[in-house]
C-alpha cells in the first residue's frame, strides 16, 4: 500500500473526498448538510485559511467549524431560555 493510500481519510489529503467529510461530521453528530456546507465553503476558498495559508489538515478546520456551530446553537438556546424566564 502506498503512503498516499494509507493516509487517505486521515485529514491530510487536501482536498478530501466529500464522503470522508460526511463520515467525519456524522461521527461528530452533525448532519450531512453541514458536512456539505463545510466542504463547498472550503472548496470555494481553495482549501486555504482566512489568512491565505493552505490547510494542512482539514479535520482540524472541520473541528473548529463544528465547534462554532455548537457554540452558536448553545447561545441561541440560552437566549430562548432567558426570554422565557423574563416572561
Amino acid at each position: 500500500m502506498s503512503r498516499n493510500a494509507s493516509i487517505c481519510g486521515h485529514g491530510n489529503s487536501i482536498p478530501p473526498i466529500l464522503a470522508h467529510v460526511q463520515i467525519y461530521f456524522d461521527q461528530k453528530g452533525m448532519s450531512a448538510k453541514e458536512a456539505e456546507a463545510f466542504y463547498h465553503y472550503q472548496h470555494a476558498h481553495g482549501w486555504k485559511t482566512d489568512s491565505g495559508t493552505p490547510i494542512k489538515n482539514w479535520k482540524v478546520v472541520a473541528a473548529n467549524w463544528i465547534w462554532d456551530i455548537q457554540r452558536s446553537r448553545f447561545v441561541t438556546l440560552q437566549l430562548k431560555v432567558n426570554r422565557n424566564l423574563l416572561r
